[in-house]
């Protein structure tokens, strides 16, 4: 699978010049970049993201809620990657069981969430680190790198791994293209992102059917609570009945701590 990096930096101008490095090696085939951002923490809960048709111009501002749905659209590891640099996903019960970061990374990305930080967010395949970190030798002091697997089902990751085999081997072939045959080739390796990103998404499509079913479980669990808890109100109090009372209600908040947790994952505002 692909890894994922995280590039802090203090200066714009390097973060950008840092991009246009990184693409570049994807043009020549020494790596192949699958998705990216840069990212701008500009106080407690906003953000600027730069405009990635334009790569020089164009920030813009995004509050916690909104990155954490643009996160959210970013289907993969990217997404939650996203979410540990800005804190909007920070907890979420989902993500951990989805997502095998190593803690290293997930402590040295979460360090990084300082204002005014700006950082590349990508997922990338690449045979060897040294095409990306001398790159940047000049640009950055520290490239944060994770190997983060999708731990979907066997038949699906045979899936992505095929896809991602193939744009290995097109990778490779561009080394060696010929001018006429590279444009043939980038327009195959395009397709073949294009494919693997496809497959992905579906699998998030999948991941929310899942959770909107142990959301609705979960508001069950809470009604049928609540009602045996509006049950103890009517009966005599004495020591023992205080006691039930008092479980149902911690139980019942552990129930809607979870279900906040799920509106969060699903993207979805809370109404009370």
């Amino acid at each position: 699978m692909a890894n994922i990096i995280v590039i802090p930096f203090k200066e714009e101008a390097k973060a950008i010049d840092a991009l246009h490095k990184i693409k570049e090696l994807d043009v020549y085939g020494d790596i192949t970049l699958y998705e990216h951002m840069m990212i701008r923490k500009t106080d407690n809960n906003q953000y600027e993201v730069l405009n990635n048709k334009t790569d020089g111009s164009g920030w813009r501002t995004l509050s916690g809620m909104a990155i954490g749905g643009l996160a959210g659209a970013l289907a993969g590891p990217i997404g939650f990657a996203i979410g540990l640099y800005t804190g909007t996903v920070a907890g979420a019960i989902w993500d951990v069981n989805h997502f095998d970061f190593e803690n290293d990374f997930i402590k040295k990305v979460n360090n990084k969430m300082t204002v005014d930080t700006i950082a590349i967010i990508a997922e990338v395949a690449e045979d060897s680190p040294v095409f990306i970190d001398e790159a940047l030798k000049s640009t950055s002091s520290e490239i944060i790198r994770s190997q983060a697997e999708l731990e979907y089902d066997d038949y699906i990751d045979e899936q992505i791994e095929e896809l991602e085999e193939e744009i290995e081997d097109e990778r490779q072939h561009l080394k060696k293209a010929t001018a006429d045959e590279k444009t043939k080739i980038k327009n195959k390796i395009t397709s073949l992102k294009a494919k693997r990103k496809a497959k992905i998404a579906e699998l998030e499509e999948k991941r929310k059917s899942t959770l909107k079913e142990i959301k609705d479980k979960t508001n069950s669990r809470i009604k049928k609570m609540e009602s045996q808890l509006e049950g103890f109100e009517h009966t005599v109090a004495n020591s023992f009945t205080k006691a039930r009372k008092n479980r149902l209600k911690k139980r019942i908040k552990r129930q809607e701590e979870k279900l906040y947790q799920l509106h969060n994952a699903l993207g979805e505002d809370i109404v009370d």
